[in-house]
């Protein structure tokens, strides 16, 4: 017992009780004794069972908690597993953005995005009628769809240029600026003909030329937007409203009497002419509009139906030009009170004459 005492890890009532069975079993008769030595057996058969039943407390206990904590490791490694997935979703989120942003930097790097409208201007030297001296003028404008590509021979004769894309130029009013074509819609209706085409094949830049200019200086700005890049020095298809029909028809008279030229300055710039009401149209001679026959240039004349002087455009048009004539719903500024319906005439007019 004093070895039990000492190193065994038995309960100390159990320890207590077998010393008193010892000491009581000292004098007695030998059948008592077995007696006693049978009780020691049955102490330790319940130490034996105290200590099992410990070991399995612990055991049950220990498996009791790695039951409670399993599910949280679940949802720790349902946390990390979601982590990693949402890693990968950023990844591939970013790998998406990387190559959209690349996919437009190449395609701008191509020609631009053909939907967006940019903001720019030139510089550019002209010659007025008024002063011989060469001054410096400031262009702004607005542009959409591809930048064409440059021609080996700018400013030659259409019959003797090739480009795949189409230009067209939007002048405007006295009363209105570049502005006027975007805020009403119109410059974003024409940019978006390019989204129904594949690749799309026409650029359109808007110029805030001033309505003063003349044929010259017309053509002045005309070689700075080739110069720059905006043209292709290809000849291009011109909208002029109201009191911008000055530089077109004042072309026409600077070339009067050059029949003989081939590359005159009206066939290397103007491939068509749509005229809004152009007043100017009104003062010019014959000969003048002539020219526009002779050099193969189509003319469409559009007016409003409360226009009175812009009928009177377009009859003039109509019968020395041999113009397609086009009255729509409103005021002098029609394009502007019927902006689809002057959207759809401008392209049936180019695609019809192959512009």
């Amino acid at each position: 017992c004093t070895v039990l005492d000492r190193n065994c890890p038995t309960p100390p009532h159990l320890c207590t009780m077998m010393v008193s069975i010892r000491r009581s079993s000292s004098g007695t008769h030998s059948t008592t004794r077995v007696t006693l030595y049978a009780a020691a057996l049955a102490a330790f058969a319940l130490t034996a069972i105290y200590l099992l039943s410990n070991d399995t407390s612990s055991s049950t206990a220990m498996s009791i908690e790695e039951e409670e904590v399993s599910p949280q490791k679940v949802m720790m490694n349902t946390v990390r597993k979601k982590t990693v997935s949402a890693s990968k979703s950023s990844t591939i989120a970013d790998v998406a953005t990387t190559t959209a942003i690349t996919e437009d930097y190449e395609r701008d790097e191509e020609g631009g995005d053909l939907m967006t409208i940019t903001q720019g201007s030139i510089t550019y030297k002209t010659t007025t009628t008024t002063n011989t001296n060469q001054q410096q003028q400031q262009l702004d404008y607005y542009h959409c769809g591809p930048h064409p590509t440059p021609l080996q021979q700018p400013h030659q004769h259409p019959a003797s240029t090739s480009t795949s894309t189409s230009e067209l130029i939007l002048l405007h009013g006295a009363a209105f600026t570049k502005e006027n074509w975007k805020t009403s819609g119109i410059l974003d209706k024409l940019c978006d003909i390019n989204n129904n085409e594949d690749g799309g094949d026409l650029s359109i830049s808007a110029w805030d030329l001033p309505v003063s200019a003349t044929g010259l200086e017309l053509r002045d700005a005309f070689e700075g937007m080739v110069d720059d890049g905006v043209l292709s020095g290809g000849a291009v298809t011109f909208v002029t409203p109201s009191a911008s029909g000055k530089a077109l028809t004042t072309l026409g008279e600077s070339v009067v009497g050059k029949e003989d030229e081939h590359n005159s300055e009206l066939k290397v710039m103007v491939k068509g002419w749509i005229s809004v009401a152009s007043g100017a149209v009104l003062k010019t001679s014959d000969e003048a509009l002539l020219k526009y026959v002779h050099d193969g240039v189509p003319v469409l004349a559009i007016h409003g139906d409360q226009d009175v002087m812009g009928k009177k455009v377009t009859e003039r048009l109509v019968e020395l030009t041999k113009a397609k004539g086009v009255e729509l719903e409103g005021r002098h500024p029609v394009y502007l009170d019927s902006p689809d319906e002057f959207v759809m005439e401008v392209i049936k007019f180019m695609e019809e004459n192959g512009l």
